[in-house]
């Protein structure tokens, strides 16, 4: 599923238009993403938990040419699914 199919879902089951259910499907992103940037995590019950983790640096080797290089430390989000939704699939 797209972004596109996202609002026209929640439009379809919130009967709201298109252009309402856009917006608060972006306010929705909006609100995780700057959780995120801040350095807090998010979490929905009964969903899942978006956090950022540290991925330290680390070396790996290029296949084609077999030059070692450097891949720098840095955060990632990263989503854990609850066990509701676990047991869901």
């Amino acid at each position: 599923m797209n972004k596109t199919k996202l609002v026209n879902v929640v439009s379809e089951k919130s009967e709201i238009s298109k252009k309402d259910a856009e917006s608060a499907v972006e306010a929705v992103f909006d609100v995780i993403t700057q959780t995120l940037v801040s350095g807090d995590s998010f979490a929905l019950f009964g969903f899942g938990k978006f956090e950022v983790c540290h991925r330290d640096a680390r070396t790996r080797i290029d296949p084609k040419t077999g030059e070692e290089f450097i891949i720098h430390a840095g955060k990632v989000p990263v989503f854990r699914a609850s066990k509701s939704l676990i047991q869901k699939m």
